[in-house]
C-alpha cells in the first residue's frame, strides 16, 4: 500500500519536486546499505515518483532519457537487494544525469513553443557550475525565460541563452565531478568514486553533440568510448584504468567549449582575468609578512581572487590554445605556482616569499597579453561593473548573517572595483553622478545612507538593502553613460570642462596664497609663479607616461594623488606659517608702527633665504600639479575610448578658457585695497587649507591608508565636493588640527616674538642703568658745566631711550 500511496502523491508533484525525492529517496536507500538493511523501500518509492508531470514530460521532449532513467532505476532496485553499495550509487548518478539532460530538452522545447511557465519548472531540475566570490551563479536561462515572458526576446533568442547556459554548466560540472571521483578514488570511497564517475559520463552525453559539430563524429565516437571506460573503471572501483581513462578525457576535452563566449564576452572575461591576476599577489603581500600570515582574511581574499583567475583562464583558455599551445602551458605553471603558494599560506604550510608570486603573476600577465587578440587590449567597464555587482551581493549575504566585518570587506571590494575601473571615465563624463555613486558607497547621497555607515553601524539588512537597490539604479545609468561611444563633440567638450575645472581650482589656490604678495613682498610672487609653471610641462609629460603606461598609471593613480596631496599641505602649512609670521604679521605691523620706513623687495629676499625660495617654487608646483595629475586621471579615460587627438583638441579649450580667468582674476586681485586683501588672504588661505586637507585625507582613505568611522552628522553632497568635508571622524579631525595648527602656530610665535622682546627691553634697560651708574661720578666731577652737558649729549645719541611702544608693551 504504500507503494501505491507515494506512486498517488509522486502523480501530483511538479517535475522538480518529483526530480528532488528521487534523488534523496536512492540517497535514503545507500544509507540504509550502510547499515546493512535490505528492505530497498526507498528506490521503489523514486519508482512511483516516475509518474504525472515528470514522466509526460520526458516522454514528450526526451524519451532517451526517460528510458535510461528507468533502466537505472531498475538497477537501483537490484543494487539495494544485494547491498551492493557501489552498483546503487552508480545507478543514482545516472539517473540524477540523466534526468538533468531530460529537463534540459524539456526546457529549451517549452521555451520554443513560448510555454514559460513550463519551461520554467522544468529548468529548476539543474545544476550550477562552481562559483567563487567573485563570480556570478549561471542564471542566464532564468534571465531568458523572464525576457521571454515579458516578451522582451524571441523563442530563439532564449533557447539561445538557455543552451549556453546549461551547456556551460554540464562540462563545468563535468569537469568537477571528474575532480570529485578522482579524490574519492584517492580515499577509497567507492560509492562516492562510482556515482561521480556516473555523472561524468551522463554530462558528456549533454555536451557530446556540440562536440561533434566541432570536431566531427569521428572523434565525438572515440571520446566517447573513452567516457565510457571512466564511467565503468568507476563502477568497478578500479582507480588504474579511471586514471588512464581520465588522461584520455582530459585530452580530448583539451581546447573544446560546449559554449564559446561571444567577443564580448571574452573581452570582458579577459579583463577580469586581468584584475584578477593582479590582485592575487597583492592581497598575499597583505597578508603576510617575513614568512608568516598576518592577517588571514587577506590571504583568504587571495585565495578567491585565485579561484577567479581559474575561472576566467578556463573560459578563454580555447582561445587562447588556438594562438600558442606553448605559452598556454607556460602560463598554466605560473597559475599552478600562484595557486600552491597561496594555498600553502591558507592552510598553514610553508610561506612563499613574495618575490615568487610577483614574478609568478608578471609572468604570466605578460604572456596572456602577448597571445591575446588584440580587441581583449580595449577592456570592458561591464566587467567591472559585474564585479560591483557581485561584491555588493556579498556585502548583503554577509550583512544579512550578521558578519559586518566581512561585509566591510566585500563593501571596499566593491568600491575598488569602481575606482580603479570605470569611475575615472564616469567623472569625465558625469561627474556628479561619479560622485553620487561614490557616496552611496561611502557616506550617503541623494537622501540616502551610505554603505559604510551602514555597515559601521551594524544596521539591519532591510536598510542596506535599500540603499542597495538604489545605487544599483546610479550603477545603471552609469553603465549606460560609459558603456556607449561618445561622439567626437562630446569627448572635446568634456575635456575641456575637465581642464577648466581643475584649472579654476589652481587659479584659486595661486590667487589665495599670493593675494597679500603686493608692493615690497612682490618677489615673493615670482618663485611660485616659477612653480606653478613647470607644474604645466610636468602634468603634460604625465598625461604622455599615462598613454605609455596606462595600466601603472592607474594601478596607482589614486595613491600617487594622495601623496601628492600631503606634499602640497606640508608645503603649504610650512611656507604659509613662516609667510605669515615673518613677513605678514611681523612686517605688517612694524609698518604701522614705523610708517616712515619701507621694507625693500632686496631686504625682503635677503630675508627669504633660499631655503624659503625653494619651498615657494615647491608650493606653486605642488598646488597646480596636484591638479594637473587629477585631471591627466581624467583625460586618461577618455583618451582611451576617443583616442588622443579628440582628447587634446579639448584640453586646448579648457587651456584657453582658463588662461582667460586666470588672467582676469590675477588682474584684479593687483587692484584690490592692500589691508582688505590681507584680511581676505588669511580667509582663503584657511578655505584652501581645509579642502585640501579633507580631499586628500578622503584620497587617503579611499587607498586604505587611513582608517573611517563615520559620524552621525549627513552633510550634503556639494560639501564634499567643494569644500572637502565628509562626515568622517578622519577627515573631521584632520581639516580640523591643521586649522589648529595654523591659528596655534601664530600664537606660538607672537608669544616667542614677545618673549624675545621683553629680553631686550629688560637687556635694553639694564644697559642704560649701567651707563647711569657709570656716569654718576663723572657728573659729579664735572658738575653742570658745558663739557658736562656735551657727555650727557654724546651719551644720548649712543644709546637711544626705549621706543615708547616698547615701553607700552
Amino acid at each position: 500500500m504504500a507503494f501505491f500511496g507515494f506512486a498517488a502523491s509522486g502523480s501530483a508533484e511538479p517535475p522538480w519536486q518529483a526530480a528532488y525525492e528521487i534523488r534523496a529517496d536512492l540517497f535514503e536507500a545507500q544509507t540504509q546499505i550502510l547499515f546493512g538493511e535490505r528492505r530497498g523501500a526507498p528506490v521503489v518509492e523514486a519508482e512511483g515518483r516516475l509518474r504525472g508531470p515528470l514522466r509526460q514530460g520526458l516522454a514528450a521532449d526526451a524519451p532517451a532519457e526517460l528510458k535510461e532513467v528507468e533502466a537505472s532505476l531498475t538497477e537501483a532496485k537490484r543494487a539495494a537487494a544485494e547491498l551492493d553499495e557501489v552498483a546503487l550509487a552508480a545507478a543514482r548518478g545516472e539517473v540524477v544525469s540523466a534526468l538533468r539532460r531530460g529537463a534540459f530538452a524539456v526546457a529549451v522545447a517549452s521555451a520554443q513553443r513560448r510555454e514559460v511557465a513550463k519551461a520554467r519548472a522544468w529548468l529548476q531540475i539543474r545544476d550550477f557550475r562552481k562559483t567563487t566570490p567573485y563570480t556570478r551563479p549561471g542564471v542566464d536561462g532564468t534571465t531568458a525565460l523572464q525576457g521571454l515572458g515579458a516578451r522582451e526576446i524571441s523563442p530563439h533568442e532564449a533557447v539561445l541563452q538557455i543552451e549556453k547556459d546549461l551547456l556551460d554548466t554540464f562540462q563545468a560540472r563535468l569537469l568537477t565531478n571528474l575532480d570529485e571521483a578522482a579524490q574519492a578514488a584517492e580515499r577509497g570511497f567507492d560509492g562516492r568514486f562510482a556515482e561521480s564517475s556516473a555523472i561524468v559520463l551522463g554530462y558528456w552525453k549533454a555536451i557530446a553533440p556540440e562536440y561533434g559539430e566541432q570536431r566531427g563524429a569521428a572523434e565525438r565516437q572515440a571520446t566517447t568510448r573513452d567516457f565510457e571506460r571512466l564511467a565503468s573503471a568507476g563502477a568497478n572501483a578500479d582507480a588504474a584504468s579511471f586514471e588512464a581513462a581520465r588522461s584520455s578525457v582530459e585530452a580530448d576535452l583539451e581546447g573544446f567549449t560546449a559554449a564559446p563566449l561571444t567577443p564580448d564576452e571574452q573581452i570582458n572575461r579577459a579583463s577580469q582575468l586581468d584584475r584578477f591576476l593582479a590582485l592575487v599577489p597583492k592581497e598575499y603581500d597583505k597578508g603576510t609578512s617575513d614568512g608568516q600570515v598576518t592577517a588571514v582574511f587577506e590571504v583568504q581574499e587571495g585565495v578567491a581572487f585565485m579561484d577567479g583567475v581559474e575561472a576566467a583562464f578556463s573560459d578563454l583558455e580555447p582561445v587562447l590554445l588556438e594562438r600558442d599551445e606553448d605559452a598556454v602551458e607556460r602560463i598554466k605553471d605560473d597559475l599552478t605556482t600562484l595557486r600552491d603558494d597561496v594555498d600553502s599560506a591558507q592552510q598553514g604550510g610553508a610561506v612563499a616569499p613574495q618575490e615568487e608570486l610577483d614574478t609568478a603573476a608578471e609572468q604570466a600577465s605578460a604572456e596572456i597579453e602577448r597571445i591575446s587578440p588584440e580587441e581583449w587590449s580595449e577592456g570592458g567597464d561591464e566587467a567591472d561593473y559585474e564585479l560591483v555587482d557581485i561584491s555588493l551581493d556579498q556585502l548583503e549575504a554577509a550583512a544579512g548573517a550578521g558578519q559586518y566585518q566581512t561585509a566591510e570587506q566585500a563593501r571596499l571590494a566593491a568600491y575598488g572595483f569602481f575606482e580603479f575601473g570605470p569611475e575615472l571615465k564616469l567623472r569625465a563624463f558625469d561627474t556628479q553622478l561619479a560622485l553620487e555613486i561614490e557616496g552611496l558607497i561611502w557616506y550617503g547621497a541623494a537622501g540616502d545612507a551610505g554603505l559604510a555607515k551602514l555597515v559601521a553601524d551594524n544596521a539591519p539588512v532591510s536598510e542596506i538593502r535599500e540603499t542597495r537597490l538604489d545605487l544599483d539604479e546610479k550603477l545603471a545609468d552609469a553603465r549606460a553613460i560609459t558603456g556607449d561611444g561618445a561622439s567626437a563633440m562630446t569627448t572635446i567638450t568634456n575635456s575641456a570642462l575637465i581642464v577648466f575645472r581643475e584649472g579654476l581650482e589652481a587659479i584659486l589656490i595661486l590667487a589665495a596664497i599670493t593675494a597679500s604678495m603686493v608692493g615690497p613682498r612682490a618677489p615673493l610672487r615670482r618663485p611660485i609663479y616659477r612653480g606653478a609653471l613647470l607644474a604645466i610641462p610636468a602634468s603634460a609629460l604625465m598625461f604622455v607616461l599615462g598613454i605609455l603606461l596606462l595600466d601603472s598609471l592607474s594601478k596607482y593613480g589614486e595613491k600617487l594623488e594622495a601623496v601628492v596631496g600631503v606634499v602640497a599641505i606640508g608645503v603649504l602649512l610650512l611656507v604659509m606659517n613662516w609667510f605669515f609670521h615673518k613677513v605678514y604679521w611681523t612686517e605688517w605691523i612694524k609698518g604701522h608702527r614705523d610708517r616712515g620706513k619701507v621694507l625693500t623687495g632686496a631686504a625682503l629676499a635677503a630675508g627669504a633665504g633660499a631655503a624659503t625660495v625653494a619651498g615657494l617654487y615647491t608650493l606653486g608646483f605642488t598646488s597646480v600639479f596636484r591638479e594637473g595629475f587629477e585631471t591627466v586621471l581624467f583625460l586618461q579615460a577618455l583618451q582611451l575610448s576617443s583616442g588622443t587627438g579628440v582628447v587634446l583638441a579639448g584640453v586646448s579649450l579648457g587651456l584657453v578658457l582658463t588662461g582667460i580667468v586666470g588672467a582676469v582674476t590675477f588682474a584684479l586681485e593687483r587692484k584690490l585695497p592692500y589691508k582688505k586683501m590681507l584680511i581676505a588672504t588669511g580667509v582663503l588661505i584657511a578655505l584652501v587649507l581645509v579642502v585640501l586637507v579633507g580631499n586628500t585625507a578622503r584620497t587617503m582613505q579611499g587607498v586604505g591608508w587611513l582608517s573611517i568611522t563615520p559620524v552621525e552628522i549627513e552633510f550634503p553632497l556639494w560639501m564634499g565636493t567643494w569644500l572637502g568635508i565628509y562626515p568622517t571622524v578622519e577627515t573631521l579631525s584632520a581639516q580640523v588640527l591643521a586649522f589648529v595648527f595654523v591659528i596655534g602656530s601664530y600664537f606660538a610665535a607672537e608669544w616667542m616674538r614677545k618673549r624675545e622682546l621683553r629680553k631686550t627691553i629688560a637687556a635694553h634697560e639694564a644697559s642704560l642703568e649701567a651707563e647711569a651708574e657709570s656716569a654718576e661720578p663723572t657728573a659729579a666731577g664735572n658738575g653742570n658745566g658745558s663739557n658736562g652737558h656735551a657727555g650727557v649729549g654724546s651719551a644720548d645719541d649712543a644709546v637711544p631711550p626705549a621706543p615708547r611702544s616698547l615701553s607700552r608693551r
